[in-house]
């Protein structure tokens, strides 16, 4: 069974409520951001030379307010047909105390030429949602945990209400929700189909509920798509599949159907599909990064492995293994790996959140960090 747990690392993140505050945008082009690279190539099918070196060392100058008109601040994402791909940008660090954590990041959305679209508002954007953002934003009045649905481009936006589960599938996404139904959005963020509660208890029983995430999916129903159907299973040791969960639902997307029984020749996944990193020379534990928007694949690793200390500095490397930025960004529980979106290198480093364009070293997007003391 391909369980859908895309979200469980951001429960830390989205458990804790805090007051955001927002700041200005500081735009300037910038040298020596990054040690300066001799040469540097890109995962494209042309090489793209860059001597940093070259630059005006970077010194900062006039603070710039520069957003995007409209311009959601503090509140959740107004949707507009002209933002473009939206990139997340860490924006601000929560500070905390008594608990597992000393500080956590909040996230706010900029355009890819650098203009603010949201405060950093957020406990998590997540963008490995197909073509949807899953916005997360705790409410300091109640605790709860909210979650709006966007498209990637923010041209439509909607609230997902009593959430239990996100599965992503064919371009399309299913959730489930509180009251036991389950919805189906298309891409347009429309409702594509619903199954009520009615129509899942005579597989599922009356008093079933879908697991919640903040909770453990044992105690309840879980939710996935596996080839072709949704499929609802509670967790069983003594499952026949021998998976540990025993499957009581099969959904048809295409269909809107309801089965008890299993698809002719159906069988749950394997487990997770995981694939080893590359072994690239002189570096040790690469972690695959894709542009969030090009989808070119990088890699963000550890030089010198034999003498990493408590201070684990990653270099960004390209699909080959070829070094791009050395010493891009320092692990930590803010970033633990770098963003890459539209060419650029997002990081926190120097006290800012900073998209630089890879090729060139110039910066596209600086915003100096704010806390939730500020």
């Amino acid at each position: 069974m391909k369980r859908i747990f895309l979200g469980m690392l951001t429960v830390l993140a989205i458990v804790v409520a805090g007051v955001l505050l927002s700041g200005c945008l500081s735009v300037s082009r910038a040298a020596e951001f990054f040690p300066a690279l001799q040469s540097s190539t890109r995962s494209k099918a042309e090489s793209v030379r860059a001597d940093w070196s070259a630059l005006t060392p970077y010194t900062a100058g006039k603070t710039e307010y520069r957003y995007f008109s409209p311009y959601s601040g503090r509140a959740n994402l107004t949707p507009c047909d002209h933002y473009g791909p939206l990139l997340p940008y860490i924006g601000a660090e929560m500070s905390l105390s008594g608990y597992v954590m000393d500080a956590i990041p909040l996230y706010g959305l900029v355009t890819a030429d650098g203009r603010i679209v949201t405060a950093p508002v957020y406990t998590e954007v997540l963008t490995n949602y197909g073509p949807f953002l899953l916005l997360y934003r705790t409410d300091g009045a109640d605790g709860q945990t909210r979650v709006t649905i966007a498209a990637r481009d923010g041209s439509w936006v909607r609230d997902a209400g009593d959430w239990r589960e996100f599965i992503p599938f064919d371009d399309r996404l299913a959730l489930s929700r509180a009251d036991g139904s389950v919805q189906i959005l298309d891409a347009g963020g429309n409702l594509a189909a619903e199954f009520s509660r009615d129509e899942l208890t005579p597989f599922l029983g009356d008093d079933f509920l879908w697991g919640d995430p903040m909770i453990g999916y044992i105690e309840g129903c879980a939710l996935s798509y596996e080839h072709g159907y949704l499929t609802a299973a509670f967790y069983d040791e003594d499952s026949p599949w021998g998976n540990y969960w025993r499957y009581e639902c099969f959904i048809n997307p295409e269909s809107g159907t309801v089965s008890g029984t299993a698809p002719a020749n159906w069988r749950p996944d394997d487990g997770w599909a995981y694939e080893n990193p590359p072994e690239i020379a002189g570096y040790c534990y690469p972690e695959e990064v894709q542009d969030l928007t090009r989808g070119d694949i990088y890699y963000a690793a550890y030089p010198d492995c034999a003498e990493l200390d408590g201070d684990w500095s990653l270099d960004l490397l390209d699909a080959e293994g070829t070094l791009l930025v050395e010493d891009c960004m320092t692990s930590s529980a803010l970033q633990w790996r770098p963003v890459v979106a539209d060419g650029m290198l997002g990081v926190v480093k120097d006290g800012a959140f900073t998209y630089t364009d890879i090729s060139t070293g110039d910066v596209m997007f600086r915003y100096p960090l704010r806390t939730n003391s500020d």
